[in-house]
């Protein structure tokens, strides 16, 4: 199938898609590594809520930066954009998994840092373009 003809192709070709789908698979990715590493070590879960938090902003910092490098330009407008589908996939997936576990103050902040991040990642991928 000729890929100029197919939607998905066409779909990654967005600078926006493509820096969320990067900063996905960041995020999914260290959320395995952590489970392993909390579970082979006898480290306190008391450190998982900083180093998750840690992992999901650099997910959004790669997926910014990743969104900017593709386009080229208007790394604020691609990395901030990245950064509200990231934050919407992450509240979707917290509203179906624990939705007790949310509080308007705690979306809020996360929302706000998620995009400042993100945004910062486009800034610093259109150094290295």
């Amino acid at each position: 199938m000729d890929s100029n003809k197919n939607p998905i192709f066409r779909l990654t070709e967005n600078p926006v898609v493509y820096g969320t789908g990067g900063a996905l698979i960041f995020g999914i990715l260290c959320i395995i590594l952590l489970s392993i590493f909390f579970h082979f070590t006898t480290i306190s879960e008391l450190y998982l809520k900083p180093i998750g938090t840690f992992c999901y902003l650099v997910g959004g910092f790669w997926g910014g930066f990743l969104a900017s490098k593709m386009a080229g330009g208007k790394g604020l407008v691609y990395g901030a954009g990245v950064g509200l589908c990231y934050y919407i996939f992450f509240i979707l997936i917290f509203l179906l998994i624990s939705p007790d576990s949310l509080t308007a103050s705690a979306v809020v902040i996360k929302g706000f840092f998620t995009i400042l991040v993100s945004a910062a990642g486009g800034i610093c991928g259109l150094a290295y373009t």
